[in-house]
């Protein structure tokens, strides 16, 4: 079955797509606590895989319950997230969690020695950005990227 055949039967069988992007395109039920994700092959699964491993999963990286691969896509149920940092920015814009992403992004750790007891708020979110450019699965960060859970 071809990529818009399985997201045509997600929609026939009540699913509304809530979301997509250049890769993907993401569907649930109304108000349901899942999220199904269908998209062509890029290096989303290497990076929820290294999330999964190094113990970011449903904290900085949605959980994820299923990812199968089909010939040139691939399918991913996971927990529903609510909306992105693009989107708070785009309402709230002076949202905290705005402001930490902000601050995650801009982070240079050379700074911290001219100021070593610089208050950073965004502390485990800076060690994961850190990580992620580390692991090189940083390419695509951005506020259009970055999920908010519905606890915040």
């Amino acid at each position: 079955m071809h990529r818009e055949e399985y997201e045509n039967k997600l929609m026939v069988a009540g699913c509304e797509k809530i979301g997509g992007g250049l890769y993907a395109n993401v569907f649930a039920t109304p108000n349901g606590k899942f999220a199904i994700k269908v998209a062509r092959m890029d290096a989303w699964p290497r990076y929820i895989l290294w999330a999964t491993q190094n113990g970011h999963a449903g904290k900085f990286a949605p959980k994820v319950y299923s990812l199968k691969f089909r010939d040139d896509y691939y399918v991913a149920v996971m927990e529903r997230l609510v909306c992105t940092i693009g989107q708070i920015r785009y309402d709230h814009k002076r949202a905290w969690h705005v402001r930490l992403f902000d601050e995650a992004l801009a982070y240079n750790p050379e700074a911290l020695a001219y100021n070593p007891k610089a208050n950073h708020e965004a502390t485990d979110f800076i060690s994961y950005v850190s990580q992620l450019r580390a692991a090189r699965l940083s390419n695509d960060l951005h506020d259009g990227n970055v999920m908010i859970r519905h606890d915040g």
